[in-house]
């Protein structure tokens, strides 16, 4: 008996069959962390997480990683529909890398060579690699070999659609290219469409132009998580040539299997370290400053409630007044652009007022949700063009996807442990610039129980990024 893929024309997955089916569905699985809490609750959730169904579906980016699972372990025979070829691994192989105004480095060629010869994967680049240059010459390759192409080129957020126009014009693209937003209407006459996540997943928005594109290509691929609602734009989808573009992939392997499923494997990884050693990008070193004080937050009596305990902490160093003159005294130091990262509102509000009474020789921003990205865009110019500015923002809104050359120091403000945020905050000033030798980032880590834990991990993700850090102790007392 064999092992078979097939294609499944309703729900557009592919379908093993055959020997070996629970071993090579166990195998692409992972424990459910979550089945212990619903227990505990008492509710259930499987014990485990599943790529592969019971029925054998299962996303067809998969198929290079399932396949060389089997012929690793198995000696089966491996039979391949027509239509699994047809609707799963059409490719661009024919086609040559075109070039634009701008040059492409060596490793930006080879990234669209890539694409182009696999005809869909995932790309890892890492921040200030010049992913919209890429996807740019990779979109210019594909138009010359058919005039007529479509494609979806979906961004996080409205800043990004109006940041990636912007340089696909400066790149001096010959495609027709539009914008989707809440403000701008739909037009299906140009070849690239970039549209943010939020229109997609708007009910009020018409989706159904998804199931005629060419090509689809994700920025920051890295948010299709397993769960994520944007995981349903993919039933819209018939074409197999699908690009994600990131800096990092998730922590979590059953996200990066989601992501290789809908779009594709990764065929080209190229990390910050590379880039630096290259002199690509800014060399990084991070200075945390580990912060201990005279008083503890006032933890809840709950002690099971970590949830309860972490709030409190956070609103002990929202409102803690040597932090807080920590951070201006830091910043009056400083006679070049500064970017504060805060994870929530109220902590950005109460940050900006005190550094915009406490650094009276500077220019303060607060960038948050409701400012209008017009307004962004703004402040983001002053900060190319002028000195001694600082912007205190919104680690969701400006750790992902901007890009500021003139920007010599990034400051953590709010803690926090992910990967992913940690990793693409440092991206924000890793773009060379004339009057900037290296981007120093200062990471405040709180002497307190989570702040330890989330600056523990931290410092990991410095190390497997090869980004040199010193750890400089201060405490209220001295």
């Amino acid at each position: 008996m064999a092992i078979k893929f097939d294609w499944d024309r309703t729900m557009r997955q592919g379908i093993i069959s055959g020997e070996h089916f629970e071993e090579i569905r166990g195998h692409f699985s992972v424990k459910n962390e979550a089945a212990r809490f619903a227990r505990f609750r008492g509710g259930y959730a499987p014990p485990r997480k599943y790529v592969i169904t019971q029925t054998g579906r299962f996303d067809a980016g998969l198929y290079k990683m399932v396949r060389e699972y089997i012929d690793k372990n198995f000696d089966s025979q491996v039979v391949i529909t027509d239509a699994f070829n047809k609707c799963a691994m059409s490719k661009y192989s024919e086609v040559k890398v075109s070039k634009l105004k701008l040059d492409l480095r060596d490793y930006q060629q080879q990234v669209v060579s890539n694409c182009l010869t696999e005809g869909r994967g995932t790309v890892i680049l890492a921040t200030a690699g010049g992913k919209t240059l890429t996807i740019a010459s990779l979109l210019e390759s594909i138009y010359k070999a058919n005039k007529e192409f479509r494609c979806v080129l979906i961004v996080p957020d409205l800043g990004l659609v109006n940041q990636t126009y912007k340089d696909l014009d400066d790149y001096g693209v010959s495609f027709s290219v539009s914008k989707w937003t809440g403000k701008i209407e739909l037009n299906l006459s140009s070849n690239v469409i970039i549209c943010n996540l939020g229109i997609l997943q708007s009910k009020k928005s018409d989706t159904e132009w998804l199931s005629g594109i060419d090509v689809c290509i994700i920025d920051e691929v890295h948010k299709l998580r397993k769960g994520n609602k944007v995981n349903k734009l993919f039933k819209l989808i018939n074409t197999p040539h699908r690009f994600g573009f990131t800096g990092t992939m998730p922590e979590e392997v059953i996200d990066q299997w989601n992501i290789i499923g809908k779009i594709g494997p990764v065929i080209y990884e190229r990390n910050s370290y590379q880039l630096r050693q290259d002199n690509y990008i800014s060399d990084v070193k991070v200075q945390v400053l580990k912060v201990s004080y005279d008083d503890k937050p006032n933890y809840p009596r709950q002690l099971n409630d970590p949830a309860e305990k972490y709030r409190a902490e956070l609103d002990f160093i929202i409102h803690n007044d040597f932090r807080n003159n920590l951070l201006s005294k830091l910043c009056n130091n400083f006679d070049k652009n500064c970017l504060i990262l805060v994870d929530y509102i109220k902590h950005g509000s109460t940050l900006h007022k005190h550094l915009t009474d406490n650094c009276k020789d500077k220019k303060v921003y607060y960038i948050r949700g409701e400012i209008d990205v017009e307004d962004r865009d703004r402040v983001r110019g002053i900060m190319e063009m002028q000195d001694n500015v600082i912007v205190v923002a919104i680690s969701k809104i400006f750790s992902t996807g901007i890009n500021i050359k003139n920007l010599h120091y990034i400051i953590f403000g709010s803690g926090g442990k992910a990967k992913i945020k940690t990793i693409q905050s440092i991206g924000r000033g890793l773009r060379l610039h004339k009057n900037k030798s290296e981007l120093i980032i200062f990471d405040i880590g709180d002497d307190l129980q989570y702040g330890l834990q989330h600056l523990a991990k931290r410092i990991t993700h410095y190390n497997k990024e090869q980004i040199e850090y010193g750890i400089q102790e201060i405490s209220q007392k001295n």
